[in-house]
C-alpha cells in the first residue's frame, strides 16, 4: 500500500481518507436498518475511494465511530439550528455532505476548511446535486495546522460576535497533541458565547487494544497515521473553557446519551474505543 499512495504533497493519503469515509456513510445508508441517512455519500465513493475502504476494512478498520458521530452531529446541530444558530464552521470538512442532506435554514452561512483542492473535489462529485444546498455554503482551502485560516475564515464573512456550531469530525486523530491543542484554543478565541463544538477523537484505549494493531500499522504505512488519543475527553474539553458533554461509543450503545438514539451493537464493538463530544461555551 505505501508504494501505490501519492506523496506528491504530503497530504493525499489523510484526504483520501475523507472519501474513504464517505463510501462507509454509503455502505450504511443502503442498509435496511441504517442508524445515519446519507443518500449522497454514493456520490463520493469513487472505484479508488471504494477499494482504499476494502483495504482498510480489510485491516481491521471499524463503521461504528464513522456513523455514529454522524448520526450524533445531525442531531446536535439541529438543535443548535432551533436555539437559532445560523453559523456553522466544519473543520477538515472532506466529505461531509450536511450542507446537501439536511435541510438548513436559508440564513445559515455553512463554512467548510480543509486542504486546498479537498474541496473543489467533492465539489464536482457532488455537482448532480448541488441544488439540494439550501443555505449559504462557504469553502475555504487550507491547512489547519497554519495560522492563516482564521483570518481568511473572517475575511470570508465569519462574524466572531455571533455563535458558531463548529464541526471537527474525523480529524484530531491525525494530530499531533501540540496542533490539537492550538486548534482549540482558536476555535476558543473565534467563538462567542453559547458557541457549540462538535467533535469526535479515538480513546486512549484504542491504542492499547491489541485487537486495532494491524489497523494502526495499516494507516500508519499508508502515510495517515493515528497519533491522538485521550483518556478524558470531556474534561479536556471543560479544562478548555467548555462545557462539555462526552461519551464512548460503548456508552452511547447502552443508552447513555439521553438525546440520541442508542446505536446498535453492531456500530459499538468493543475494540472501537472512541469518543464523541457536544461542548459549549458560556
Amino acid at each position: 500500500m505505501t508504494d501505490g499512495t501519492r506523496r506528491d504533497d504530503g497530504h493525499t493519503a489523510v484526504k483520501e481518507t475523507s472519501f474513504i469515509t464517505a463510501v462507509i456513510r454509503a455502505m450504511e445508508n443502503d442498509r435496511p436498518d441504517a442508524y445515519l441517512a446519507d443518500p449522497h455519500a454514493a456520490l463520493l465513493s469513487t472505484p479508488r475511494s471504494r477499494a482504499l475502504a476494502q483495504e482498510a476494512l480489510a485491516a481491521g478498520g471499524t463503521v461504528g465511530s464513522v456513523i455514529v458521530r454522524g448520526r450524533f452531529g445531525d442531531i446536535a446541530l439541529g438543535e443548535a439550528m432551533a436555539e437559532g444558530i445560523t453559523q456553522v464552521v466544519c473543520l477538515a470538512a472532506g466529505g461531509d455532505t450536511r450542507a446537501w442532506r439536511l435541510p438548513l435554514p436559508a440564513d445559515t452561512r455553512f463554512f467548510e476548511i480543509d486542504l486546498p483542492g479537498q474541496l473543489e473535489a467533492k465539489d464536482a462529485l457532488l455537482a448532480p446535486v448541488e441544488d439540494r444546498i439550501t443555505c449559504r455554503r462557504v469553502t475555504l482551502g487550507d491547512d489547519l495546522r497554519g495560522s492563516t485560516w482564521p483570518r481568511r475564515l473572517g475575511d470570508a464573512g465569519y462574524d466572531r460576535a455571533r455563535p458558531s456550531v463548529w464541526i471537527v469530525e474525523g480529524l484530531l486523530p491525525y494530530l499531533e497533541f501540540e496542533h490539537f491543542a492550538r486548534l482549540l484554543m482558536r476555535i476558543e478565541e473565534m467563538s462567542s458565547p453559547g458557541s457549540v463544538l462538535l467533535a469526535d477523537a479515538p480513546h486512549a484505549a484504542y491504542f492499547r487494544d491489541p485487537a486495532n494493531a494491524p489497523f494502526l500499522a495499516f494507516m500508519q504505512a499508508r502515510g495517515s497515521a493515528f497519533r491522538l488519543g485521550l483518556e478524558d475527553f470531556g474534561g479536556l474539553l471543560n479544562r478548555c473553557g467548555w462545557q462539555a458533554e462526552a461519551y464512548t461509543l460503548r456508552q452511547l450503545a447502552a443508552g447513555g446519551c439521553p438525546w440520541v438514539p442508542a446505536p446498535p451493537e453492531r456500530l459499538c464493538p468493543p475494540r472501537d474505543h472512541h469518543w464523541v463530544a457536544r461542548a459549549r461555551l458560556a
